[in-house]
């Protein structure tokens, strides 16, 4: 089951994949399970629409049943040469994929995997999404990911856990 991996998901997930926005609704998500001096943190219904319309879009979206194989493998690949994907602080999904466009060698790359940028950022979205709202690690009013992707990860347990390892090792 997804539950047993754990221990700083959401900063693993958001420091790997995720931009900003959705990084922050998950860190606000985190707070709104609990209460802060007696006051609840902050909800769902109180994100900016862009960043509530790029988590609905990265829950909805279908991951392929080769997806944590070609996303592990893409992932070692580019540390291999060096490539970091960009930092995605601020941006929405959009401005993600594009800056995504501008890294030198990073299409090749992804493309040799079966990549677009696109798919790439959508799919360690989603991912990364699906993890964290397997744990609880949402906040309260978002909608369920895909339940595909659920499907998925829990017949496949041991590609979850290589790909989130794969997250976790930068290029150095």
């Amino acid at each position: 089951m997804i539950r047993n991996i754990t221990g700083g998901l959401c900063a693993l997930l958001l420091s790997s994949a995720f931009p900003l926005s959705i990084s922050t609704a998950c860190a606000q998500g985190v707070q709104s399970q609990t209460e802060v001096d007696g006051q609840p943190g902050n909800s769902a219904a109180q994100m900016p629409p862009q960043v509530r319309a790029d988590i609905t879009r990265a829950m909805q979206y279908p991951l392929p049943a080769d997806f944590m194989n070609r996303a592990s493998a893409t992932l070692g690949e580019l540390s291999q040469n060096g490539i970091q994907p960009p930092s995605s602080q601020g941006m929405s999904l959009e401005a993600t994929i594009h800056q995504m466009t501008r890294i030198s060698g990073l299409e090749p790359i992804l493309r040799e995997h079966g990549f677009t940028p696109e798919s790439f950022v959508m799919g360690m979205t989603a991912f990364g999404m699906t993890i964290a709202a397997s744990n609880g690690q949402l906040p309260a009013g978002l909608p369920s990911p895909n339940p595909a992707n659920v499907a998925l990860f829990q017949a496949h347990p041991e590609q979850v856990n290589a790909l989130m390892q794969a997250m976790g090792n930068p290029p150095h």
